[in-house]
């Protein structure tokens, strides 16, 4: 790997990240959003359920059993950011190693001149 390449791959890098973190905003929103959704869901399906006489030990668990899919989309929303989070984690780490190659070379490069 040449100084040159070096440079474009902490280009390329730099890029990655940068994209990474335009997103942040969209998956804590989308996070929040099917959390705010799920617990609503819930509280209207458990407040059906006593309505309709079931008793309040098992209503809970009924009504968990109607709101599945809010839950599936809340924990869809939540591993997402967690994946996203661990995405850029990795670009960080690829661009400190870069940098650190890019540093060895200039000083290769360097001791090469003299």
């Amino acid at each position: 790997m040449d100084i040159i390449e070096t440079a474009k791959n902490i280009e390329k890098a730099m890029t990655a990240l940068g994209e990474e973190g335009k997103l942040v905003k969209e998956l804590v929103k989308a996070k929040a959003r099917t959390a705010a959704d799920y617990d609503r869901d819930l509280a209207v399906a458990i407040i059906t359920l006593r309505d309709l006489g079931t008793p309040v030990s098992i209503a809970e668990k009924l009504a968990k059993g109607k709101v599945f899919e809010a839950l599936y989309k809340k924990m869809i929303a939540e591993e997402s950011l967690k994946a996203h989070y661990s995405r850029m984690s990795q670009l960080k780490t690829q661009l400190e190693g870069l940098r650190s190659i890019n540093k060895y070379l200039s000083v290769m490069d360097s001791s090469l001149k003299c």
